[in-house]
C-alpha cells in the first residue's frame, strides 16, 4: 500500500527563518535540513528538540547557515544521532563554515551551545553521496531510496527526491535555474530549451519555497556589472570595500568573480588588495580547490587545461585576522610607505565579526562602500541596512518591474551597532583567575595521583577469592572507580567519589585504604584477605616474561626535528601562513572575559545591494512550479506576502497546475498523501521463468497472470502460476508505450524506408505497406495493423516496428 505523508514545518514558515522540516513517510520521520543563524535562539530550537530522538534520518541541502547551523547542536545535546546524508561538497564546506562560526563567536561571546569537538563529532556521522546517487535508507527503512541532484545556489547544494512505494516528493529550496561563473544550473532545468528536467517531472508532492516570490532582478549579466562598477568606483577614488559574505558558500562566487576582474589591471592591485578576511579562510580556499570536480562554468575550462590551476584565487589574500590585514596593507613592498586600501569580503554574513569590525571601522569614510550581496538574516544588521537601500532607492518602482541597481549615499544618518569583543583580564579580576586557575591543577594533580595509585593497585591484584563482606565491598569498589577511570566513562556519582578523596588528601586528612594480600593457607588453597593499611602504594615494577623490567619511554618513538618542520609545513602550504589569529594566541596566553558595547555610528560611506544570492528570483519560480506538474504542493520559507503571492498564482484557474496547495504554518501537521494502494507481490519462481520481457523507455516490463496466495511464513502475498491460464496461454498482444505513427515513421525513414502518411492517416511505407492505428475492444487499448503482401519489405518494416513497440 502507498505510504502515508505527513508534513511539519519545524522552523521557516511564513517566514525567512532558518530552515527545518519534519517530513513523515509511512513509520519513518525525515528531517529536512536543520537550521538556524548564529544567535542559536527562537522557538524552533525547542521544537527541534521535542522531535530530535524521534528522527530516522537528517538530509542537509546547503553548506550554510540557513540549512545546517543547528545540526551541530542537534547532534550533540538533542539526541539526533540518526543517520545524516549530503553530497561530499556541502559536507566539507559545512563542517567549515559551522568551524568558522564556532571559532567567531568563541572569540566575542561567552559561547557555551556546542564546540569544535561537537562540529567534528557530528560532520563524522554524515554520509557523503555523489549528484543522481539513489541512496536506501538503513534497517527497518530499505523501502525509502534519497537521491541527490544539483541545485545550483551553493557548491553541493541539493534538491531531494524522496522515493517509497508509489509516492515521490520532491524536495526543492534555494535553487538557481541559471549557470554562475563557479557553478551550473540546477538538474530541475536539464530539459532542452528552459524545460525543466523530464525525470523530475510530476511528483506526488513537491516542497518548495517563496523567498524570492516577490523579487523581481534584472538579467545577472547586468547585476555583475553593477558589482564590479561599485567595486571600480570605489578604488578610483581611494576608498575602501566592504562585501559581507559567508564563510564557505556564496563568497565562493564572489572571490572567483573578483579574482578574474583583479587579474585585468596591475594599477589596482598596486594601490588595493583583494582580502578574504574569516577565521577559517585558508581552509576555504584549499578545500574549494580541491571541490573543483562540483564545479561548472568558468572552472571546467580551468580543468580542461593542463597548465591552467583549477580555482587558483592567485590575487585573494586570504587573512583571519583585523591584525592580520593591517599588518599586510601597512607592511607591502608595493606600497612604498603609503597605507594600502582594500577590497574585503569578510565573515559573516549577518555583519557580526570581522564584518561588523571593519564596518564600525570604515562606516563613517566618504570614499569608502559597503556593497551587500545578501539580503541577509532577520534581525541582523545587514537586513537592517538593506531596508535602508530598499526605503531609499525603490521607494517609487513599480511592483511589477525589476528591482533598480546602484549605491546609494544616507547623508548624515546614523546607526546603532553591539559590538562584541574580549578584553584582557587585570587587576583583581585576573588576580582571582589565577587564584583559581591554581586550585584546578591542584585538583587535577591530586586526582590524576589518586587515579594513578589505584590503576596501580589494579595491576598488582592478579589474586581472585572471597573475604570479609565489608573488605571486599570496599575492594570491589575500589576495582570499580579504578576500571572506571581507566576507561574514562565515570557518571556524576564516581566523579563525586573521587573528588571527595581528592579532598581529603589535599587536606593532609589520613584514612584507612584496604590493600589485598595473601592471607593463611586453608587446606591446599591460599585466602586472600584485606587489610587496612595506611595510604602508601608500592610501585609496581613492569617486566617481560624473562623478569627484565623495561620502560615504555624507551621505546616510544619521537618525532625527529625536520619531520615536525615537514609536517608543520604541510599544514598550510600558503604563503601568508606565518600570520595566525591574533585573537586566538592572545586568548591561549592570556585570560579575558567578553565586553559589549553600544555603538552610534555615523553613515557617511555609500551603501549597495546587489543580488548575488544565486536564487531563482520569483518569476522563475512560478514558471518551474508549473511545469513541474506537482500533484499536490507545499509553499514555505517566504514571509507571508511572499508565500501568499506564490500561492495565489498557482491557485489561478488559468495557471495549469494542481490546485493542491497548501501553505502551513509553524508546528502545523498537514497530510499529504495520494490516496492511491499500491500494492507489494512477490513473484513466485515458477511464474517468473515464463514470463518474457521487453525493453520500455530503460525499464524491463512483461505481462504477469497469476492468483495470489498468503503463507504462513511471510505476510507479504505470493503471485503463483495460474494453471488454467497457462492452458489456454494465447491471448492477444499488447503495446506497452505510446504508439504514435509520427515518430513511427521517424524511425523507419531513419532506416532507410520511404514512408508517407496518406489523406486517411495511414502510414504507407515504401508503396508496398501499410501501418495504420486501430482500437480492439477485447484488448482494451489501441492496436497497431500491419497490411501488406508478405515480403522481404514487409518483414523488414514489422522487424523495425515491433523493435520500436514493446509488445507484449
Amino acid at each position: 500500500m502507498a505510504s502515508a505523508l505527513q508534513f511539519t514545518a519545524i522552523s521557516g514558515a511564513h517566514s525567512e527563518e532558518a530552515v527545518c522540516y519534519l517530513l513523515e513517510v509511512g513509520d519513518a520521520k525525515l528531517l529536512l535540513d536543520c537550521g538556524s543563524f548564529e544567535d542559536y535562539s527562537g522557538e524552533g530550537l525547542a521544537r527541534l528538540q521535542r522531535v530530535a530522538r524521534q528522527v530516522d534520518a537528517v538530509l542537509l541541502s546547503h553548506p550554510d547557515m540557513s540549512h545546517l547551523g543547528a545540526y551541530p547542536l542537534a547532534y550533540a545535546k538533542y539526541g539526533l544521532t540518526c543517520p545524516a546524508y549530503a553530497t561530499q561538497a556541502t559536507h566539507m564546506m559545512g563542517r567549515l563554515c559551522l568551524q568558522d562560526v564556532v571559532r567567531t563567536l568563541t572569540a566575542r561571546e561567552e559561547f557555551t551551545q556546542f564546540d569544535e569537538a561537537d562540529v567534528d563529532a557530528a560532520f563524522e556521522n554524515i554520509t557523503a553521496l555523489q549528484y543522481a546517487q539513489p541512496k536506501t535508507l538503513p534497517g527497518r527503512h530499505a523501502d525509502i531510496v534519497v537521491t541527490a541532484h544539483a541545485a545550483g545556489h551553493t557548491i553541493g547544494g541539493t534538491v531531494w527526491t524522496i522515493s517509497s512505494g508509489g509516492e515521490t516528493v520532491l524536495y526543492a529550496l534555494d535553487f538557481n535555474h541559471m549557470k554562475e561563473e563557479h557553478l551550473n544550473r540546477s538538474s530541475l532545468m536539464e530539459g532542452a530549451q528552459g524545460k525543466v528536467s523530464t525525470r523530475l517531472m510530476k511528483p506526488t508532492l513537491l516542497i518548495t519555497g517563496a523567498y524570492t516570490a516577490l523579487h523581481r532582478v534584472p538579467p545577472r549579466k547586468r547585476r555583475v556589472e553593477c558589482f564590479l562598477d561599485t567595486v571600480a568606483r570605489a578604488v578610483r577614488r581611494g576608498g575602501n570595500v566592504l562585501v559581507p559574505v559567508d564563510s564557505a558558500a556564496r563568497v565562493l562566487e564572489l572571490a572567483y568573480i573578483l579574482n578574474e576582474w583583479w587579474s585585468r589591471d596591475k594599477a589596482r592591485r598596486d594601490t588595493h588588495a583583494l582580502c578574504l578576511l574569516a577565521q577559517c579562510s585558508r581552509k576555504t580556499r584549499s578545500f574549494a580547490q580541491s571541490l573543483a570536480g562540483w564545479m561548472g562554468g568558468g572552472v571546467e575550462a580551468q580543468l580542461a587545461d593542463r597548465d591552467a590551476k583549477p580555482f587558483d584565487l592567485r590575487h585573494v589574500s586570504t587573512v583571519q585576522s583585523v591584525e592580520e590585514l593591517d599588518r599586510k596593507l601597512g607592511g607591502d613592498s608595493r606600497a612604498r610607505g603609503r597605507q594600502r586600501h582594500a577590497v574585503v569580503l569578510a565573515s559573516l554574513e549577518s555583519m557580526s565579526g570581522f564584518a561588523l569590525d571593519l564596518f564600525v571601522r570604515w562606516a563613517a569614510g566618504k570614499k569608502n562602500v559597503v556593497i551587500l550581496p545578501q539580503r541577509g538574516p532577520p534581525a541582523s544588521l545587514a537586513r537592517h541596512l538593506y531596508t535602508r537601500w530598499w526605503d531609499r532607492t525603490q521607494a517609487r518602482r513599480p511592483t511589477d518591474t525589476p528591482m533598480k541597481l546602484g549605491a546609494a549615499r544616507l547623508s548624515r544618518a546614523h546607526v546603532s551597532v553591539t559590538v562584541k569583543k574580549r578584553v584582557p583580564l587585570e587587576g583583581s579580576e585576573l588576580d582571582a583567575w589565577r587564584a583559581q586557575e591554581r586550585r584546578r591543577r591542584e585538583q587535577e594533580a591530586a586526582r590524576d595521583a589518586l587515579l594513578k595509585r589505584k590503576r596501580d593497585m589494579l595491576d598488582d591484584d592478579d589474586v581472585s577469592s572471597a573475604s570479609d563482606s565489608d573488605a571486599a565491598d570496599a575492594a570491589a569498589a575500589d576495582r570499580r572507580l579504578g576500571m572506571a577511570a581507566a576507561a574514562g566513562d565515570m557518571d556524576a556519582a564516581t566523579f563525586s567519589q573521587l573528588d571527595l578523596e581528592t579532598e581529603r588528601l589535599l587536606s593532609g586528612q589520613t584514612y584507612d585504604l584496604y590493600v589485598r594480600g595473601r592471607g593463611p593457607v586453608r587446606g591446599l588453597y591460599l585466602v586472600s584477605k584485606s587489610y587496612c593499611m595506611f595510604p602508601f602504594q608500592e610501585k609496581n615494577r613492569r617486566s617481560d616474561d624473562y623478569g627484565e623490567i623495561y620502560d615504555l619511554e624507551t621505546y616510544m618513538i619521537q618525532p625527529d626535528a625536520d619531520d615536525a618542520a615537514h609536517l608543520l609545513d604541510t599544514a598550510a602550504p600558503d604563503a601568508d601562513k606565518p600570520y595566525e589569529s591574533d585573537t586566538a594566541a592572545r586568548s591561549e596566553t592570556r585570560p579575558t572575559k567578553p565586553v559589549t558595547k553600544e555603538r552610534r555610528l555615523q553613515l557617511n560611506c555609500e551603501l549597495a545591494f546587489v543580488d548575488m544570492e544565486g536564487r531563482a528570483d520569483g518569476t522563475s519560480v512560478s514558471n518551474i512550479v508549473v511545469q513541474l506538474m506537482p500533484k499536490r504542493l507545499v509553499i514555505v520559507h517566504g514571509t507571508s506576502a511572499s508565500t501568499t503571492a506564490l500561492a495565489d498564482f498557482c491557485r489561478d484557474p488559468t495557471v495549469e497546475v494542481t490546485k493542491e496547495i497548501y501553505t502551513p504554518a509553524v508546528g502545523e501537521i498537514l497530510n499529504v498523501s495520494s490516496g492511491v494502494n499500491v500494492y507489494r507481490m512477490r513473484l513466485a519462481d515458477a511464474l517468473v521463468k515464463h514470463v518474457p520481457m521487453a525493453a520500455v523507455q530503460g525499464c524491463m516490463v512483461g505481462f504477469v497472470s497469476g492468483r495470489a496466495s498468503f503463507s504462513h511464513e511471510d505476510q507479504t502475498p505470493v503471485l503463483e502460476p495460474d494453471h488454467a491460464e497457462l492452458t489456454n496461454a494465447w491471448r492477444p498482444p499488447m503495446l506497452v508505450g505510446d504508439p504514435r505513427l509520427s515518430a513511427l515513421r521517424a524511425v523507419l525513414v531513419r532506416q532507410g524506408f520511404a514512408a508517407h502518411f496518406d489523406s486517411e492517416g495511414t502510414l504507407v511505407c515504401n508503396d508496398a505497406v501499410a501501418i495504420k492505428r486501430a482500437s480492439s475492444k477485447r484488448a482494451k487499448c489501441d492496436t497497431i495493423k500491419i497490411l501488406g503482401t508478405p515480403s522481404p519489405d514487409f518483414y523488414s518494416i514489422r522487424a523495425v516496428v515491433y523493435a520500436y513497440l514493446a509488445v507484449l
